[in-house]
Parts: C-alpha cells; structure tokens; sequence
C-alpha cells in the first residue's frame, strides 16, 4: 500500500492502479491480486470469501441506517474512522450470532445476546469527548419511565472546550428493526446549560413514548457551544461532540 502525495488525489482504476481511500486518506495499490467477481461467485475455493462478503454486506447495510438514525446526535461530528469504528463493532456482534450457520450470521441475532448488547453499551462513539466523564456526576437510565436522569451534578466540574460558553444535553430512545432496517428515534427536549448553571441534578426523558417492536437503545448526547453576540454555534472540533450509550434492550 503506497499513500498518494500532490495536489489532485485520485479514486479508481487507472493504468492497472487502484487508488482509494483507508482511515481518511488516500492510498493506491496495483490492481488485481487473482480476485475477479467470477471466481469469487463460482470457485469451491471461494466459499470462505463468499460467506464473508455476505456477512460483511449485511454489517454494511445496518451501519448505513444506524449512523443515519443518530444524525440528531451526530449531524455535525467529523471524524474519519468512525465509519471503519462501527464496521468493526459490527462484525464483532455477527460473531456473537450462534444460531446461523457461516456466511448468513447476522447483527440482528448477534445483538440478541448479552455479548452483543455488551459490546454495543461499551462501544465509544466520540472517543474524544465522553459523556459520563464529561457530567461526572452519577447518572441512571430507567426503562419503565425511560427516562435519564444525572444527579451530584456540578457545573465547575465539567471540563469545557477551548472558547465554549454553553453545553447542551440530549437524550433520546431508538427503536431499530434489524430485520427490515426500519427506525424512529424518539428524542426528548435538550436541556441547554451555562457555566452558571446552578442545580445539582436533572432529568431526561422523550417526548413521546417510545413503541413496542424492534430493539431499543437509549443515547444521551453533548453538543458544545460558543456564544457570540447573543448567537449560539455549534463548535466544530471533535472534542465539542459527544454521544454515550446508556441502555440496550
């Protein structure tokens, strides 16, 4: 693997050269290497490459319509490994699926799991920026009110970015349908606070109750602001930008 260098950066085939992108930057390889889509499709040796394209095609498509059902939390967040992040999340919770043979494992039965929903719960969506670490005070989720709640809060001790004069908390539930990829994201209204903030606790919870069906996901976000002149925006640095699982049923 060669890294591209110059002004133009190249994606595609040219001249037996494939150029491409990996973590965000761009490479190039020479072409080729044996595999062609018709052996892949048809060799008895292939059979191995065939049940990963499989599974790996399934992680694929669930990624896609997971990151696009946290685009309240994530809208503005740029990072470049996030997508290969959650790829490799993914595939970690299709090996958890027991029941399928090799080649038709699948995230949906892997999330069915304690390991699966483990390995979600734990996964960090903004290594830069966590939300527990972030509060610092003690927080809880409840699945019979679904609601967030952080007590033994103090403002002073959240460490706030370089120029930021706000921070705004948010929560939602999402239902996901791992089967037809269908969601809703049922959000609660954002809690916007201030270095002044005075109160040792608050509560989250959404607006409207979450329905039946699906698996469910509970997602508290931070989103850092700077105010000028009576306007607030959103500032852009990883580190302003926080998402945290708080609950996988």
């Amino acid at each position: 693997m060669a890294k591209q260098k110059g002004i133009i950066k190249l994606e595609g085939t040219m001249d037996d050269v494939n150029f491409y992108y990996w973590k965000g930057k761009p490479c190039a390889r020479k072409a080729g290497g044996g595999f062609n889509g018709e052996r892949i499709k048809n060799s008895s040796t292939m059979v191995r490459v065939r049940e990963n394209y499989s599974e790996f095609g399934n992680c694929s498509k669930v990624k896609s319509s997971l990151k696009a059902s946290l685009h309240p939390f994530l809208n503005a967040y740029r990072e470049g490994e996030l997508h290969g992040r959650m790829m490799q999340l993914l595939q970690q919770i299709k090996a958890c699926d027991m029941i399928s043979e090799r080649g038709k494992r699948t995230v949906g039965n892997g999330i069915g799991t304690s390991m699966g929903r483990m390995l979600f719960q734990q996964f960090e969506f903004t290594p830069n920026r966590s939300v527990s670490k972030t509060l610092m005070g003690i927080g809880s989720f409840d699945w019979d009110t679904y609601s967030y709640s952080v007590s033994r809060f103090f403002i002073n001790d959240v460490v706030f970015p370089l120029s930021a004069t706000h921070f705004e908390v948010s929560f939602g539930v999402l239902n996901f349908d791992f089967a037809t990829l269908n969601y809703k994201l049922f959000m609660g209204t954002p809690l916007l606070l201030d270095r002044d903030f005075v109160d040792s606790s608050f509560s989250l919870r959404p607006k409207d109750l979450p329905v039946v069906g699906g698996k469910e996901f509970a997602f508290v976000g931070l989103k850092f602001y700077q105010e000028v002149n009576g306007t607030k925006y959103l500032l852009q640095n990883e580190s302003a930008i926080g998402l945290e699982v708080v609950g996988v049923r």
